[in-house]
C-alpha cells in the first residue's frame, strides 16, 4: 500500500483523474484539477515512485514541444473475485483496468463444510501460483453468492438457494488468508457491467444465473434499498398460481427464466442448450426458448414500467441472447403500451464471469478511492 506520507489530496486527486481519463499530459491535469504545474510534476514524481503510473511517452503533435502522458500501470494492484453458486465455482484474477489476467470455472457441489473451504483455499493458492502474483499487490478477495448480505459484507440475512450458516464468514475467514467480504451474486455482476460500459446512465441489471436477480443502478452506484434486497426480481410473479419458486411461493420469475430451466434439458450445459438451439434440428429446444422468451418478456415489459430504464440482459444466460435480441424486442414491444420498439433492452457487454469480476471490483474501487 501507499506510504502515508503520499497520501495527500492532490496526490489522490491526479491519480484519479489519469485513471479515468486513461491518459493525461502534465498540462491537461493542472487545467482539470486546477492546480499549478509545480505541484502536478510534484505529484506525478510521487505516483511514479510509488509504482502507481508511468511515463507512456510524447503525445502526438503537429508542431512545438510534445507533451509527456502519463498513464495508469494496470498491474500496480490486483484484485481477486470468486463466485460460488450451488454446482460452480469460478475464480477471477483481474488489474486496474479488470482485465482478467488469471481465470478457472468447474464443477464444484457447494457445502458449506470444513473440506469445500479447504479446498476453496487450495483453488486460490494454486490460481495465485499459477500467475505468479506478488502477494504485497493483492487488494483482497470479493467472494459472490446467489445470497442477500447485510451492510458489514460479512452476515448473510436471507440464504435459499445454497444452504448456508450464521458464521459463514468466521468459517471461511479459517481457511482463507487475505482479507475478503462477501456480495450478492446479482449485484456484484451489475456492478461489473455498469464499470465495463463507464456510463452515468441509469440501468436495470437482469441476472439470468442458476437464479434470477439484478440490480438497479445509477451509474456505478447500487440502488439496494432499505432492507438491500432492491434488485430481487426473480420473486416478481409473473403467473399467479404457477410453477413453485425455491423460495416457497408460486409463478415467480425464478421459476420460468433462471438458467437451468433450459440447462436441465441438456445435463446442466446451458452452452449445449444453445448450440443444439442453433441447429434447429430438435423443435422442442426452440418451443422451450419461445416459452422462456415469453415468460422473460413479461419480466422485462414490468421492469421498464417500474424503472423507465435500458434492461440489460446479464448473467449466463444474457450473452446467448445476443442471437436472438431483435426476436426478443418484438416480444417486449408487444407488451409494452408506450412504445413501438424494445431497443431499450439490451445484452450485457461483460460477458465473462461478471459476478465474480464484479466481487473484486470492490476492493479496486476502494483503492482508488482512498488513495
Amino acid at each position: 500500500m501507499t506510504g502515508e506520507r503520499f497520501k495527500t489530496r492532490d496526490f489522490g486527486n491526479v491519480f484519479r483523474l489519469i485513471y479515468s481519463e486513461k491518459q493525461c499530459t502534465r498540462q491537461q491535469i493542472s487545467a482539470k484539477l486546477g492546480i499549478s504545474l509545480p505541484t502536478v510534476t510534484h505529484n506525478l514524481n510521487l505516483l511514479e515512485e510509488s509504482g502507481l503510473i508511468y511515463n507512456a511517452g510524447a503525445q502526438q503533435a503537429t508542431g512545438g514541444r510534445k507533451a509527456h502522458m502519463f498513464q495508469c500501470i494496470a498491474n500496480a494492484r490486483l484484485a481477486l473475485g470468486i463466485d460460488i453458486t450451488r454446482h460452480h465455482l469460478s475464480l477471477v484474477l483481474i488489474n486496474m483496468n479488470l482485465d482478467i489476467l488469471c481465470k478457472k470455472r468447474f464443477r464444484c457441489t457447494f457445502e458449506d463444510s470444513h473440506a469445500y473451504f479447504e479446498n476453496l483455499r487450495n483453488e486460490i493458492e494454486q490460481l495465485l501460483s499459477e500467475s505468479q502474483t506478488d502477494p504485497g499487490k493483492l487488494l483482497g478477495i470479493g467472494i459472490s453468492m446467489p445470497v442477500i448480505i447485510n451492510r458489514d459484507q460479512k452476515s448473510i440475512s436471507y440464504a435459499t438457494v445454497i444452504n448456508l450458516s450464521g458464521n459463514i464468514y468466521e468459517r471461511m475467514a479459517s481457511h482463507i488468508p487475505y482479507p475478503f467480504l462477501l456480495f450478492n451474486d446479482a449485484n456484484s455482476a451489475g456492478l461489473a457491467e455498469s464499470w465495463f460500459s463507464d456510463s452515468s446512465e441509469t440501468i436495470t441489471y437482469l441476472f439470468l444465473g442458476s437464479s434470477v436477480g439484478g440490480a438497479y443502478m445509477t451509474g456505478r452506484q447500487i440502488q439496494n434499498g432499505a432492507n438491500r434486497r432492491a434488485g430481487e426480481f426473480g420473486h416478481m410473479c409473473i403467473v399467479p398460481g404457477g410453477a413453485p419458486c425455491y423460495c416457497g411461493q408460486k409463478g415467480c420469475l425464478d421459476a420460468y427464466c433462471s438458467a437451468k430451466v433450459l440447462s436441465d434439458f441438456t445435463d446442466e450445459n446451458l452452452s449445449v442448450f444453445f448450440e443444439e438451439l442453433k441447429k434447429g434440428e430438435n423443435p422442442g429446444y426452440l418451443k422451450i426458448f419461445n416459452q422462456y422468451m415469453d415468460h422473460l418478456a413479461i419480466a422485462v415489459k414490468n421492469l421498464r414500467m417500474c424503472y423507465d430504464s435500458d434492461i440489460v440482459l446479464g448473467g449466463s444466460v444474457g450473452p446467448y441472447m445476443a442471437d436472438y435480441i431483435n426476436e426478443f424486442r418484438k416480444k417486449v414491444s408487444s407488451l409494452n403500451p408506450f412504445e413501438q420498439n424494445g431497443d431499450y433492452v439490451r445484452v450485457c457487454h461483460y460477458q465473462t464471469e461478471a459476478a465474480a469480476v464484479g466481487a473484486a471490483i470492490y476492493y479496486i474501487n476502494e483503492f482508488i478511492e482512498d488513495l
